[in-house]
């Protein structure tokens, strides 16, 4: 009857969650809407604003409580973020917490009503995953041209959320950006998937750790920065879970 209970509880909580980020969501996409017109360093401002709104939202409906640690391990340069992807909230905290960061995503998010102009704002990188090569190659250019400019780039290097504790699969992709541009890699651990998983809309009560981590070289071969890289989240990411 308690655990009855519970997961009454939790779908309740989850409901009133999604109908306040939608409401939010709105909210602040049609006040916030002059700033399409400001130059794009100003988008981050409601941007953030956003996130902390979804913050405060866990927090008091779902009960999920976050911290993030290892800030001091952040080298005042551009560098590859590469995270642990495991639920939607470290999209958004990566965002929240890492200043000058941007994602690569798909051009078809560009044409989402209000959400697409924003992201348009933003400056994130986009890909047309029909193109190719050439997309692939304009995708390149512009991430380097980021980095220049004294941007951080968010990668999941599994390309996919996982589940905790489900066997790791990391992907070579991120490895052509960081041979492209020489920068230093920021590997990142997480257990986020502990109250918002990959298979359930449900939202479980709990306390969400992320955990950046020592800077990787530059510089290194392809499969010696795949293994350090994979080696270096996921032992991380497993203490977290236990």
């Amino acid at each position: 009857m308690v655990y009855k209970t519970k997961i009454i509880q939790m779908i309740l909580r989850t409901l009133i969650f999604y109908v306040v980020l939608t409401i939010w969501t709105i909210f602040m996409g049609i006040i916030c809407f002059p700033y399409v017109f400001l130059p794009s360093s100003y988008i981050r401002t409601p941007a953030r604003f956003w996130i902390k709104g979804i913050f405060v939202s866990l927090k008091t409906i779902c009960k999920v409580t976050h911290e993030i640690n290892g800030l001091e391990n952040i080298p005042n340069e551009p560098l590859i973020i590469v995270s642990k992807h495991q639920s939607a909230f470290e999209t958004f905290a990566l965002y929240y917490y890492l200043k000058k960061s941007f994602f690569v995503h798909k051009k078809q998010l560009f044409y989402i009503p209000i959400f697409g102009q924003y992201l348009l704002k933003s400056n994130m990188v986009a890909v047309n995953r029909s193109g190719q090569a050439t997309a692939m190659r304009k995708m390149l250019t512009d991430v380097k041209n980021k980095l220049k400019n004294g941007s951080s780039i968010i990668i999941f290097p599994e390309g996919t959320r996982k589940l905790p504790g489900e066997p790791p699969d990391y992907k070579t992709g991120f490895i052509g950006i960081y041979k492209a541009t020489n920068r230093k890699l920021l590997p990142v651990a997480l257990n986020s998937g502990i109250c918002w998983t990959k298979y359930s809309w449900l939202i479980k009560n709990g306390h969400i750790v992320i955990k950046i981590l020592p800077t990787i070289e530059a510089n290194l071969e392809k499969n010696e920065v795949l293994q350090i890289v994979e080696n270096t989240i996921e032992k991380e990411t497993n203490k977290l879970l236990a």
